[in-house]
């Protein structure tokens, strides 16, 4: 009959190459999913950047023409 310590130490080894690998995995994941909110929370503050600069954009060239009309 085998001996069972043999055994155990046999089987234990690929469970703890398995638990690392799926360790690595779910670390891999994780990294991936906080650049993606990263990345999405960068393009969030770009468009919100832009559509600040186009509406005061906009207010001076109201400003502008309004002005330009006033002159005549």
């Amino acid at each position: 009959m085998r001996s069972t310590g043999n055994a155990t130490q046999g089987t234990n080894q690929p469970v703890e190459s398995v638990q690392a690998e799926i360790l690595s995995i779910f670390d891999h994941l994780q990294r991936d999913e906080m650049r993606d909110r990263e990345q999405a929370a960068a393009r969030r503050r770009l468009a919100a950047r832009r559509a600040i600069e186009q509406h005061f954009e906009r207010k001076a060239l109201e400003e502008s023409i309004r002005d330009g009309w006033l002159d005549d």
